[in-house]
């Protein structure tokens, strides 16, 4: 038997060893667990790093991006064009100055306050050469030759006609526009992002106010390093390969990123505290503490909880980088990491990469507030994402966009698909606006394509992105595969872009009149549709391809006024000089009639040039009649200002007699090619004849538009259609013809016979 004392040793003796299991088992748990961690904090940081570093790829892409789109208008500019179109460019773009160089360097730079500075010479920078050697360039940061701060240069080369290149566009950037980059919120502002070199060497660095003028002039300088870890970095970055090390300053412990950005050899470097990363290794200090006092049990309880709150902070991070806050789906940047897996895993499948809009989006927006457009983005989205499985993706990219990726057995299979979710999508929305429902367009691209294994995963976005375009731009189809010659597509809307306003301040946009021929009253002219014409002597630009466009980018809006103004000079003119008075209809689009001044632009307009009430007809399209009570009121204020109101293109759109009802216009178009599609003429005449006879009832005068032929006069002629307006019996023709015609005709009667004929 042990006496009491031997006893009390060996409590004591197991006591300790007890003790010291359990210390060795926390150290060693805290060994492993705090390796785990630190390859997780590496993960976390390259995840911000690559997020930093699309931000700022991105900036540099969209400048380059600006300057082609420029450089190819400017390869066919007069000199005297250059420098003005330089100056618009430059109002929409956040440069400090452009300028166009030639082949000997000298350049006259253009601020974005408007000041020119000329004759300065680039010929000696290597960022010149470069872009006259056939590429883009970046320079490095420099300062300001003509202001406080710094700036880098873009640079793109300019071709001319022949395909040389004549010169170089470049662009002047503040270094404040990466600094803002640099300076967002890392790890709750504990996280520093720089700019470095192949060297080290900092080229731009917030924290020391912009360029690496601060104490340490290399990343070197942060800390001591062992001679295999400085080794290490530097052959990564001559090798512009990217990396994770470790460092200690002010006695802290930090952990230090870099990701190369593929242009000058620079890279984006990134530093943060080990403590701003995670909290586990406090934590699991404490839970050795709490396994020698408290034991086993809730030394496993603590590590649990620890295990718990590292999930929770990975979530919350992995939540921010790579899922959209508004609809709860993942974003572009999960999308991307997705997509790069399924294609990799899948090699044999082909996968089709959409991106899609809501046509009318922003109207809706605009009629029914943005709480309830976020709704309908929230709905849609759910309506998208519940199609995931293990080889479907999709995210939302920003407003009303949204891309994926799936694969595809077919395009008819994708196409009857999408269809179907476009079918749903309308019929649920039009729950709450019965008069507007939202259209979901979709752009593809195919991974089958010729070189598609050389595209990357962005390109294809972009390149579905350009079918999107061509399926909003009045296809008849929802959902448009890509296809090589659309790229020439966008190319030649980004020219028509560039060129826009220039051909508006030139007056190259001119007036054309279709006549309106009374066939009740012996085929007198009684008024004229004026029409626009976009005339270039060296590039034409056909009403389809320009019209459009501008109503999808808002400049649609000052030709609206333009034309109107132009046809109120013409009125005015006629008038003076003491000639019968001519009905005009000038057409109005959807974005015109939305502006706060509308009415008072068009009112003063009328009033300046004298017009008298009754002569200015202002043609809507059909779906304006969707705006409901607004659009009703807008029509009646318009009367009351001496305006005829019509409405245009009846139909070829929704066609519902609810318009005719419920708004107080002054004219009726028939649009007789939509109805001429009919495959039963009798059935066609039938519903051509209770519209006139409707309008008629109601006194509404009716015009038929796209008349082409002699016995469809006749028809309309007898069921008492009031005008036509068609090739029967003119084409629409330029100011010069039209008064000419005017003069010609006799007592203003345009035979039939004559114009068929012509």
């Amino acid at each position: 038997m042990l006496s009491s004392s031997e006893q009390l040793k060996r409590t004591y003796a197991m006591g300790l060893l007890i003790g010291g299991v359990f210390l060795v088992c926390g150290l060693l748990l805290l060994r492993q667990l705090s390796s785990q961690n630190e390859r997780e904090n590496a993960l976390y940081l390259y995840d911000t790093v690559n997020q930093l570093q699309t931000l700022v790829q991105r900036q540099i892409a969209l400048d380059f991006q600006t300057l082609y789109g420029l450089a190819v208008s400017l390869g066919h500019m007069s000199e005297k064009e250059i420098l003005p179109t330089l100056k618009e460019v430059n109002d929409n773009n956040a440069f400090l100055r452009m300028g166009l160089a030639g082949r000997d360097g000298r350049v006259d730079l253009v601020d974005i306050s408007g000041e020119l500075r000329r004759g300065v010479d680039m010929s000696g920078e290597a960022f010149f050469q470069e872009a006259l050697a056939g590429r883009a360039a970046l320079s490095g940061v420099r300062g300001n030759p003509f202001g406080p701060g710094s700036v880098i240069y873009c640079a793109v080369p300019v071709h001319d006609r022949a395909g040389g290149i004549s010169g170089v566009l470049m662009a002047v950037n503040s270094a404040d526009v990466f600094l803002d980059i640099l300076r967002i919120s890392l790890f709750d502002n504990k996280g520093l992002a720089s700019l470095i070199d192949g060297q080290g060497v900092y080229v731009l660095r917030p924290a020391a106010g912009g360029v690496a003028e601060g104490r340490e002039k290399d990343i070197f300088d942060l800390g001591p390093l062992e001679n295999m870890t400085r080794e290490r970095v530097l052959e990564n970055l001559q090798k512009n390969r990217r990396d994770v090390f470790f460092y200690t300053a002010g006695g802290k412990k930090h952990f230090a990123a870099y990701e190369p950005l593929g242009v000058n050899n620079w890279f984006l470097f990134c530093t943060v505290p080990a403590a701003a990363l995670s909290l586990t290794s406090n934590a699991l200090w404490l839970s050795v503490c709490a396994i020698i006092g408290l034991a086993l049990l809730l030394a496993f309880f603590l590590l649990w909880r620890v295990r718990s709150i590292s999930n929770q902070y990975h979530g919350e991070l992995e939540r921010m980088a790579f899922l959209d806050p508004l609809t709860g789906i993942r974003n572009i940047n999960r999308l991307k990491m997705d997509a790069a897996v399924l294609t990799r895993r899948n090699p044999d499948l082909v996968f089709a990469v959409w991106y899609a809009d809501i046509k009318n989006f922003k109207f809706y927006n605009e009629m029914f507030g943005y709480e309830m457009g976020d709704k309908e983005l929230v709905r849609i989205a759910a309506l998208l994402a519940a199609g995931d499985g293990p080889l479907v993706r999709c995210c939302r990219v920003s407003a009303d966009k949204f891309a994926g990726i799936r694969p595809m057995s077919s395009r008819e299979e994708f196409t009857r698909d999408f269809q179907a979710l476009r079918k749903r999508i309308e019929d649920d929305t039009t729950r709450f606006s019965r008069a507007f429902p939202l259209a979901l367009h979709v752009g593809v691209y195919s991974t089958d394509m010729a070189h598609a294994g050389e595209v990357s995963f962005m390109d294809m976005i972009n390149r579905a992105n350009i079918a999107l375009r061509v399926a909003k731009e009045g296809s008849a189809d929802a959902c448009v595969f890509y296809s090589d010659d659309m790229r020439g597509l966008a190319l030649r809307q980004l020219e028509i872009e560039s060129r826009m306003e220039a051909a508006l301040r030139d007056d190259q946009f001119k007036l054309y009149f279709q006549p309106k021929v009374d066939i009740q009253n012996g085929n007198r002219i009684q008024g004229a549709e004026v029409l626009t014409r976009w005339h270039d002597d060296d590039r034409p630009v056909p009403p389809r391809d320009f019209i459009p466009l501008f109503e999808r980018n808002g400049f649609i809006i000052q030709l609206d006024r333009h034309i109107f103004s132009r046809a109120c000079a013409w009125l005015h003119q006629r008038l003076k000089e003491g000639k019968s008075a001519l009905g005009l209809a000038v057409n109005v689009s959807r974005l015109s009639l939305m502006q706060d001044d509308f009415l008072l632009y068009y009112s003063n307009v009328k009033e300046r040039y004298g017009i008298p009430d009754g002569l200015l007809e202002l043609e809507c399209t059909e779906s304006l009649a969707l705006f409901d009570d607004h659009f009703r009121e807008m029509v009646l204020e318009l009367k009351k200002r001496g305006f005829r109101c019509s409405l245009d293109d009846f139909g070829a759109g929704f066609s519902s007699f609810n318009v005719l009802k419920d708004l107080p216009i002054d004219v009726l178009k028939l649009d007789m090619l939509f109805l001429r599609k009919s495959r039963d003429l009798a059935r066609e005449r039938i519903v051509v004849s209770n519209i006139i006879a409707m309008a008629r009832e109601l006194g509404v005068r009716t015009v038929a538009e796209g008349v082409e032929h002699a016995e469809e006069v006749d028809f309309l002629r007898s069921r008492g259609c009031n005008m036509v307006q068609g090739y029967v019996f003119a084409r629409p023709m330029s100011e010069a013809e039209f008064n000419a015609l005017l003069d010609e005709a006799r007592d203003g009667v345009l035979p039939l016979a004559q114009a068929e004929l012509a």
